[in-house]
């Protein structure tokens, strides 16, 4: 019983934790902040402001692109992103 009580705990703390760091529970919408981050993080840098903020119109943009993926796409290409290990 704890094992099943502690796996679920597990699963639930791994499901958090990109919830947390996006603040965004659909997958497409996260994918959209990957996307407008890697896009506009090495631009911002170039002109020496912080790669990390991202403007909202950057991110809405992206959003356009997802919008015509489903949600099983997204949640497909975030997971490549997540363990390719290429930046």
């Amino acid at each position: 019983m704890r094992l099943i009580l502690g796996l679920i705990l597990l699963v639930a703390i791994a499901a958090a934790v990109p919830a947390v760091y996006y603040g965004e529970v659909d997958p497409c919408r996260m994918l959209a902040r990957d996307m407008a981050h890697e896009a506009y993080g090495p631009l911002a840098g170039l002109v020496g402001n912080d790669p990390d903020e991202v403007p909202d119109a950057m991110v809405s943009s992206m959003r356009l692109v997802t919008s015509q993926m489903s949600a099983r796409e997204c949640s497909g290409k975030l997971w490549e992103r997540w363990t390719s290990g290429a930046e």
